[in-house]
């Protein structure tokens, strides 16, 4: 069998790319080209793909339509709330994210912001850095100790998961919500975690932690009324999606007291607008969307890219794909 020609659509810089190709096994032939070309170059090279590959995880309706031999996108994003799932269906081209790879750095960044939100990381810091040492007064009536506490995660995917398994080492509570999936009682056991309702969830949860993909389902799933529902000593983190979170709602909560405080890699815009009142918060913690890309999580992501590739091309139904959600009549 001739080789399988991948043409590979990227943002990275040279050296990131061959990180991602050196991981080519035999049998594929793959084309690297920038996101930057214009979409008459992209069609050039996707017409007779066998397979894109995609980071970020965009493609417009042009080039996709022109994929006409495409028998999967594989993106090496978690994410795929900016492909258009409805027209990959409707040109019978499955899309899938990569499986996890990034799990275990966005799990690490999750627990940063946790401790970074609770200590004030970034206040003292800052302080330190104008010249300062100890503030006059103490501030420890608003610095906390995440032992003890309840971490509610919503979602229990792979990311999740690896969350539970480090929390348990600051000795906290544990808890989850997710609606369409479960762990069976001996997955909760070896977690030492519970399932309860999105609405216990947030009233008894001291941090809040989302894990769940940007659907239409769950845009805005978080909140004025939601928010209300916190503890005020709680704080929310976000290294999901933008747009999960209802921010206008949030800036609210975090003005007023409602919450304590805030640690989100994603926002609704990005980046956002220079007059957007949320990053100017100094109880919120924001950083540029950087969970998921480390050194060593480049690798993994084509290791699983690459090997989904393989398994469709060897003619068997490729793993994590995306599903189109129709809209509700």
């Amino acid at each position: 069998m001739a080789d399988a020609k991948v043409v590979f659509f990227t943002a990275l810089a040279s050296g990131f790319r061959e990180m991602v190709t050196d991981e080519a096994p035999d049998g594929l032939e793959v084309i690297t080209a920038s996101v930057g070309l214009d979409d008459d170059e992209k069609i050039e090279l996707a017409k007779d793909a066998d397979f894109l590959l995609l980071f970020p995880g965009v493609l417009s309706d042009r080039v996709m339509q022109s994929a006409q031999k495409c028998r999967l996108i594989q993106l090496l994003s978690a994410g795929y709330d900016r492909m258009n799932l409805k027209l990959a269906t409707d040109l019978g081209i499955p899309v899938s994210n990569n499986g996890g790879a990034n799990s275990v750095a966005v799990s690490e960044h999750a627990i940063m912001l946790i401790l970074a939100v609770y200590r004030r990381l970034l206040h003292y810091s800052s302080h330190v850095r104008d010249g300062g040492w100890r503030p006059e007064r103490e501030r420890a009536i608003d610095v906390f100790e995440f032992e003890g506490k309840t971490l509610g995660l919503i979602g229990i995917g792979n990311i999740a998961q690896k969350v539970a398994r480090r929390a348990r080492g600051f000795d906290v509570n544990l808890q989850y919500y997710d609606k369409y999936a479960s762990l069976t009682p001996t997955e909760e056991e070896a977690l030492g975690i519970t399932s309860v309702s999105l609405e216990e969830l947030l009233k008894t949860s001291d941090v809040v932690s989302i894990h769940v993909p940007l659907t239409r389902e769950t845009r805005n799933l978080i909140g004025k009324d939601q928010l209300a529902m916190m503890k005020p000593t709680s704080i929310i983190i976000n290294t999901a999606r933008g747009g999960i979170i209802d921010e206008t709602a949030l800036v609210g909560a975090l003005q007023s007291g409602t919450i304590a405080g805030a640690g989100l890699d994603v926002m609704e815009h990005e980046p956002p607008d220079p007059n957007d009142p949320l990053p100017k918060l100094d109880n919120v913690i924001i950083t540029p969307h950087t969970a998921g890309p480390t050194l060593e999580s480049l690798p993994k992501r084509a290791i699983n890219s690459f090997a989904n590739i393989l398994r469709v091309w060897a003619g068997e139904p490729p793993l994590w794909t995306a599903e189109f959600e129709a809209p509700e009549e």
